[in-house]
């Protein structure tokens, strides 16, 4: 009983120490449980039945993610603990001097361990069960969900498996703390507060070619990944500027301290006025021996932001993405083989006859449209690249592959049919459709040169300098590689088929009637209505060709669970990241602070005055906090661009928002910690 006692007050004398580690274990338990109480939050919510086994995928991801998490926070609640106990080796040095055995000692530090585990799992889980209401709110959002059965719930299994993780966590943190305590020497614990890291003056001639190699490394590391990204083409490059990067980052930090003090020092008035000679010697110091810990923590700010505005960019873009490559509800499909021959009658082969012949329901359709892509031989994508392409000699396999293309006025039928734009083509123009990132560059290089192209004798320019911005498959992607429209006046008879797309519209708004079509036509019931009619997709090359169903609900279900996911593991990773590059900043600095304490007690004994050196210390910490920040930030100018160039695919909207978002989620995290610290 003595001992509980004992442990209960040496918290409460302790709080200061003990507030930062209070704080990120109960943050790390509020994010651990919020997110895996997600499973149980689904349940809830009315979905599809395509979009709930995207959500027990997602709740697959997020029990393997955890794992990673569990890990990340433990080695965070491990370095904290260190930082604690080197605050109090003092302290139970004088515990034995007193007499008390190195048992007694364990004992008292796995009552405290204890003691803390329990308040942060409460606090931290009521605190998780708080958020993980609103988080519910926002899932439903994600997963386009109707909420009519949401009400509060507790996740009993979320609960058990932070409890399970953590108390691992602290089983670890006793161990480990019991371990120093029983091979610790008394000297050493009595002494432990007198002995500080050994600072070693830098030549500041050193610190500035370093800090210009750093720059060399980071500007080159900058324009490959931005300027330069089209040059890496593999893994291995792109792994060179990472590796670039890490070392930059590291030499930035080295050096930063040694030029800090010459550069200062050159300015005379300022060094010179009140105590600033001593707040910048102390801030290089500080600096000078955090060089490691303050690029890790750079680098881990800097995947918070990359990873939080990815994340939510990608939602943002998804939205935009799916509501202008999904304007019908329906679409049917029919691909041809590409060397179909010439002379291939589609009379009684086409989408419609075929919808016909298997006695596939269509009088719930409206706003019919039809569109025929053919695949001539003698136009290629490679043609209209421009001339930068064609004699780079890069990527020849655009210049053998057929442009696929189409009359103009089937894509003005189907563009009508949703309220879209039409195009007005003269006799001799044309147009490039197109949305997929990767492409547009390509193909606007060569609009812009005004690249020409003969069709049977006849030559068309091109009626825009850029792509125009369009799709003819529904998809929940920018993935339109190129087509090439044409006046209706071409004569494309003896050219390759290579797609039918027939189109259409629900001819009623009642949801109920709606789901009953969306399910008519899923992958499982539309296959089957074409099993039983196998002979009507035999063509007369003797080939099969069988028809594809997307409806505009199915692409929606399938991008939004993606997105979903994305977005919380994202989230997920990003937050964790951020508090544990936060937590390790103040526990550096806390520890740094600490090992100053003499030399603040000699500035008051000299009659310095007290607000001069609490404004000194808050000037110290804000640098000391801001540095890691600032490259953290230029890094993610340069690292957003990449991702985004990575993340084409799902959409090149929101992206602005999304870091705006991003960073007041940062700045409240990391401000929390800052103000604590």
């Amino acid at each position: 009983m003595m001992l509980f006692k004992l442990s209960a007050r040496n918290i409460r004398k302790s709080m200061q120490n003990y507030l930062i580690y209070f704080a990120t274990l109960i943050l790390g338990v509020a994010i651990f449980y919020v997110f895996n109480a997600l499973g149980s939050q689904t349940v809830m919510l009315k979905v599809s039945s395509n979009t709930e086994e995207i959500i027990n995928l997602m709740n697959e991801a997020m029990s393997v993610v955890s794992v990673f998490v569990s890990v990340v926070l433990g080695f965070l609640v491990v370095y904290a603990s260190t930082f604690l106990m080197k605050r109090r080796k003092k302290e139970f040095g004088i515990y034995l001097t007193l007499g008390m055995g190195k048992t007694q000692v364990a004992k008292i530090l796995v009552i405290e361990t204890l003691l803390i585990g329990v308040i942060s799992l409460v606090i931290g889980l009521l605190l998780g069960i708080g958020i993980s209401q609103g988080m519910s709110v926002v899932t439903a959002n994600l997963f386009e969900a109707d909420m009519t059965n949401f009400q509060f719930m507790v996740s009993t299994s979320a609960i058990i498996k932070t409890i399970i993780y953590f108390a691992i966590m602290y089983v670890i943190v006793m161990a480990l703390d019991v371990i120093i305590v029983s091979r610790a020497k008394l000297i050493n614990l009595l002494y432990a507060g007198a002995k500080t890291q050994k600072n070693h003056a830098k030549n500041p001639v050193v610190c500035v070619l370093v800090f210009i190699i750093a720059a060399i490394l980071l500007g080159t590391a900058y324009y490959k990944v931005t300027a330069g990204v089209r040059t890496i083409s593999d893994f291995q490059g792109l792994g060179i500027q990472i590796a670039k990067g890490i070392i930059g980052t590291f030499l930035v930090f080295w050096s930063v301290s040694g030029m800090l003090l010459a550069i200062v020092k050159r300015c005379r008035r300022f060094y010179y006025k009140g105590i600033n000679s001593f707040s910048v010697k102390e801030l290089g110091s500080r600096i000078n021996t955090t060089v490691f810990s303050g690029g890790i923590i750079c680098l881990l700010l800097f995947f918070t932001i990359c990873i939080l505005s990815s994340a939510m960019a990608i939602r943002n873009s998804m939205n935009h993405v799916l509501e202008t490559c999904t304007p019908v509800d329906v679409q049917f499909s029919k691909l041809y083989s590409y060397d179909a021959a010439e002379d291939y009658d589609m009379t009684g082969h086409n989408v419609e006859e075929n919808l016909k012949a298997c006695d596939i329901d269509t009088s719930k359709l409206t706003d019919v449209t039809e569109m025929i892509l053919y695949a001539p031989e003698d136009i290629n994508i490679g043609d209209f690249f421009g001339k930068a392409f064609a004699e780079s000699g890069s990527e020849d396999y655009f210049k053998e592959a057929s442009m696929e293309t189409m009359h103009i006025g089937e894509y003005n039928a189907f563009v009508s049919s949703f309220g879209g734009t039409t195009i007005d083509l003269a006799e001799d123009e044309y147009v490039i459709l197109c949305n997929y990132g990767e492409m547009e560059p390509r193909y606007n290089e060569g609009l812009a040169e005004g690249q020409t192209v003969t069709i049977k004798g006849k030559t068309y320019h091109p009626k825009y300098s850029t792509c125009v911005d369009g799709i003819v498959h529904i998809s929940n992607s920018e993935s339109n590689a190129g087509v090439l429209l044409v006046p209706d006046s071409v004569d494309m008879s003896d050219c390759d088929f290579w797609y039918d797309i027939y189109s259409a519209n629900y001819n009623t708004t009642d949801q109920t009637e709606v789901d009953a079509l969306n399910e008519y036509y899923s992958d499982a019931n539309f296959y089957k209505l074409q099993e039983a009619k196998t002979e009507a997709f035999v063509g007369e090359d003797g080939a099969y060709y069988s028809m594809n169903c997307e409806t505009s609900k199915r692409l929606r279900d399938n991008s939004v669970g993606l997105t979903a996911m994305i977005v919380f593991i994202g989230i997920y990773l990003g937050v964790v990241f951020l508090i544990s590059g936060a937590a390790i900043l103040s526990l550096k600095e806390l520890s740094e602070a600490a090992d100053s304490k003499e030399k603040y007690r000699i500035l008051r004994r000299i009659g310095v005055d007290e607000k001069k050196i609490r404004h000194s210390l808050l000037a110290q910490s804000g640098v000391f906090f801001a540095m890691p920040l600032l490259l953290a930030i230029v890094h993610s100018v340069f690292g957003m661009q990449t991702a985004m160039f990575i993340l084409t695919a799902f959409g090149r909207g929101g992206l602005l928002g999304s870091i705006l978002l991003a960073a007041a989620v940062i700045l409240v995290i990391y401000g929390i910690y800052f103000v604590i610290t």
